[in-house]
């Protein structure tokens, strides 16, 4: 089975410095190289849509890791940003297009959710490895 090469801490983006989604998608490309290339595409896919709902929802800085936890087979990503108020939402019956790019997260991964601070939110998916 192909582990993605992470070190053990994984890896951490401050998102000023990608400001594009295909830029985000390549970072995750570049680093998951030795990921089942169907999932790579999945893990991309998720961290443009997490990334992206962070920052028209959310106030930054905003941040994305992406981790290996092997105990579970999955690679991990995590988008942080700086409004604990604002949760996630997964579909809205009276606006179809609301809460659309959480719908593709929940389908393209395995387990999602968020973890809510006092000062923050990190929103995060997993993808199993192989």
């Amino acid at each position: 089975m192909n582990m993605v090469d992470l070190p053990d801490d994984g890896l951490d983006l401050e998102l000023g410095g990608v400001q594009t989604p295909d830029g985000i998608a390549g970072w995750v490309r570049q680093v998951a190289y030795e990921v089942d290339g169907d999932r790579v595409a999945d893990l991309a896919s998720i961290a443009t849509e997490l990334v992206g709902n962070a920052r028209r929802h959310a106030e930054g800085p905003w941040r994305m890791r992406m981790r290996r936890v092997d105990e579970r087979q999955v690679v991990r990503i995590e988008v942080e940003d700086r409004s604990p108020s604002l949760l996630p939402v997964l579909g809205r019956p009276d606006d179809p297009t609301a809460g659309a790019g959480l719908l593709l997260v929940n389908r393209l991964s395995v387990r999602w959710g968020f973890d809510h601070h006092e000062d923050r939110k990190v929103v995060w998916a997993e993808v199993p490895t192989g």
